[in-house]
């Protein structure tokens, strides 16, 4: 039999050996921990990309929207404007007009001006000249208290 020295020796070398064992099974746990947990992580990963992929492929399908809805609206603001433009050139136009042919009207007024200034004085001519020759003829007539 051993004696109690060497038991006690080769107690303490198992206990050597088994504490060696447990802080290398404390590493292989760590290490699975750590592996398990990057696997965790890696699927959230994932999933968290795909998560982000659709939210990105919904907001690329709502600005393409919104930029063709913008176009639309665009180009209806575009026809609108251009037909008021028109619409308000045809109305310059239009006044223009009005004011030429009231230019018009007004040289035709100071024509018919002139040409009344010219009849009246005609006219005042006349009546002098009326004046004269009733003025001649009351000289040649008899008068009524002459005739007797």
């Amino acid at each position: 039999m051993a004696t109690f020295e060497e038991r006690l020796m080769a107690i303490e070398h198992e206990h050597a050996e088994l504490k060696h064992n447990n802080t290398e099974l404390k590493k292989t746990v760590e290490l699975q921990t750590i592996a398990i947990g990057a696997l965790v992580n890696k699927a959230t990963l994932e999933r968290l990309n795909e998560k982000n992929d659709n939210i990105f492929n919904a907001l690329m399908a709502h600005d393409q929207f919104t930029n063709q809805q913008l176009a639309e609206l665009r180009e209806k603001m575009e026809v609108e404007v251009e037909g008021k433009i028109v619409g308000m050139q045809t109305e310059m136009r239009q006044g223009f007009a009005t004011v030429n042919a009231r230019f018009d009207t007004m040289a035709t007024k100071d024509d018919l001006n002139t040409m009344n200034t010219r009849f009246e004085a005609r006219f005042e001519a006349m009546d002098t000249r009326f004046d004269q020759m009733m003025h001649l003829l009351s000289a040649l007539a008899p008068k009524p208290d002459q005739e007797a």
